[in-house]
């Protein structure tokens, strides 16, 4: 186990009371008093280490970004292609999303002033860059890349938005499948491959064992990963 230095094991005690602050108050209702109350805290260790609740917010939404991707890989191991574990793993986000009001709540409160931390963007970056791989897509450089990725986050946010204003105009699937189409798109894929590619991840997905206990209160655990190639928790 790596040991931690004081002012590390500081800032990581207010992120893992953040965590729980924003999973089960909100983003928006946590104030920074809440904060110092429950880590039992000066205030001024917050603004030593974050510039304030918004950076906080970043590290926890890069943060869920990536353990999102890693619990579905987990989970599949090396059954499928990365183009088919990107579906899955949008499919998996947007329903939980959708399904769990906490998540959904946090994500809302953050996304008007979202500043993604360079986990989500280096998260969304893996994505492309596996099925930029994977399907041997040639024409788009580093740089571009690095101009799509915001981009899909952004779209992402906006979608979030726009479905939760009329929730019972749009499924998590609507938007799931919203958020590949527009995905794919920018690498310059034809529809009816997109089309296909969708269908495909979204059959396997519904067969997935998934269980959303892995990750209450914003706190990862690997004990609720079941590797589907096992068939037994790892």
């Amino acid at each position: 186990m790596v040991k931690l230095k004081a002012g590390e094991k500081k800032k990581k005690l207010i992120i893992d009371v953040c965590k729980k602050l924003f999973y089960r108050k909100g983003y928006a209702n946590t104030t920074y008093d809440d904060i110092c109350k429950k880590a039992d805290i000066p205030p001024g260790s917050i603004t030593y280490h974050f510039r304030g609740k918004r950076d906080i917010a970043a590290v926890i939404d890069g943060e869920y970004e990536a353990q999102n991707k890693i619990y579905i890989e987990k989970m599949c191991g090396d059954a499928y292609d990365k183009t088919t574990l990107m579906v899955i793993e949008n499919f998996h986000m947007w329903k939980r999303n959708f399904e769990d009001g906490n998540i959904r709540r946090f994500l809302l409160d953050i996304s008007t002033e979202r500043l993604p931390s360079f986990s989500a963007l280096d998260t969304v970056k893996y994505y492309y860059q596996c099925v930029i791989d994977d399907q041997g897509i040639e024409g788009i450089d580093d740089r571009e890349l690095n101009l799509i990725v915001p981009a899909q986050l952004g779209m992402s946010d906006a979608l979030l938005i726009t479905t939760a204003n009329d929730p019972d105009e749009d499924t998590w699937e609507d938007a799931a499948e919203f958020g590949i189409r527009f995905f794919l798109r920018q690498l310059g894929m034809h529809d009816d491959k997109i089309k296909e590619i969708t269908r495909k991840g979204k059959e396997i997905f519904d067969t997935l064992p998934i269980d959303n206990r892995y990750y209450i209160d914003f706190a990862y655990d690997d004990k609720y990963v079941t590797n589907i190639n096992q068939g037994s928790a790892d």
